[in-house]
């Protein structure tokens, strides 16, 4: 019965890293299995044998979360692009209080500890205007065979994508946005399940999984505040990069209303979970 539940926790990780604007990591901490997952990736074998049961159950449902919704999300996002992105954008203001609470703590936010917002903010900022081909950036596959540039793009793209993946409220499909490469990864290389392509994804995946996890396990530990402050910068900045990619006009049709209504939708739904963890951990403080 487990095992059921790590799989569906899984596909929810998996759905959320296909969808620009949403973090696995949050979804992680939103399930209450971030701790475990973060325990359990590691070099030592020994640890890593123990927590089979736990990410054997959890992989698989990831893997079925990106198989199944990378098709979906590409339809979408060619069919009915501003209604997804006003989507993402309500997914990320929905985050944003767990983001903050995270970043508090038990304390107050330092003066110091806003200087990795800005320096996030102006970052994303600069990624959202200097950026000026968005469709590129949104659906058009750069790449469909595999070669040594190809195969560089997709390994090192892959391996900062998954290592954002894992960090609350950074979105690793947001992060191939930005770098162009989210239509040949999700769009093409996983929806069309072209081997040759998959092939240093998967490889660029690994490392960015073994090697992120070491990097966040440290930089959570020895810098929390400054780091959950520097991830609310990022998505802050992601609101406006989405927003610029949703190719919306200003006008009052139906495409802007179907928009708004799906954004409440989202903001809703994701700010229900972020409050449900904001509780547990208010709880467990007390306790």
């Amino acid at each position: 019965m487990e095992s059921i539940k790590f799989i569906i926790y899984g596909i929810a990780m998996g759905i959320a890293n296909v969808i620009p604007g949403v973090s696995g990591g949050t979804i992680a901490v939103i399930l209450n299995f971030y701790d475990r997952l973060m325990e359990s990736i590691t070099l030592n074998l020994k640890i890593v044998k123990r927590n089979l049961p736990f990410l054997i159950p959890l992989f698989l449902g990831v893997g079925i979360g990106i198989v199944g919704l990378s098709k979906i999300m590409q339809f979408l996002l060619e069919n009915f692009t501003t209604q997804t992105y006003f989507g993402f954008i309500g997914i990320v203001f929905g985050s944003l209080p767990l983001i903050f609470f995270k970043a508090k703590g038990k304390k107050n936010i330092k003066p110091m500890s806003w200087m990795p917002f800005v320096i996030a903010l102006a970052l994303m900022l600069y990624l959202a205007f200097a950026n000026g081909d968005k469709e590129t950036a949104k659906t058009i596959v750069k790449y469909t065979t595999l070669n040594m540039e190809s195969f560089l793009m997709c390994f090192f793209s892959m391996a900062i994508a998954t290592i954002t993946m894992i960090i609350p409220g950074i979105s690793g499909s947001l992060i191939l946005i930005i770098m162009g490469m989210y239509g040949t990864i999700y769009g093409f290389a996983i929806a069309e399940f072209n081997i040759p392509l998959l092939i240093p994804c998967g490889l660029g995946a690994i490392f960015g999984i073994l090697g992120g996890a070491k990097v966040v396990r440290f930089v959570l530990s020895r810098f929390e505040q400054l780091t959950y402050m520097g991830i609310l910068g990022l998505l802050v900045g992601s609101i406006v990069q989405l927003f610029m990619l949703s190719n919306i006009t200003l006008a009052f049709d139906l495409t802007l209303m179907t928009s708004i209504v799906v954004c409440v939708i989202c903001f809703g739904i994701i700010y229900w979970f972020s409050l449900q963890e904001i509780n547990r951990d208010k709880k467990e403080a007390t306790n």
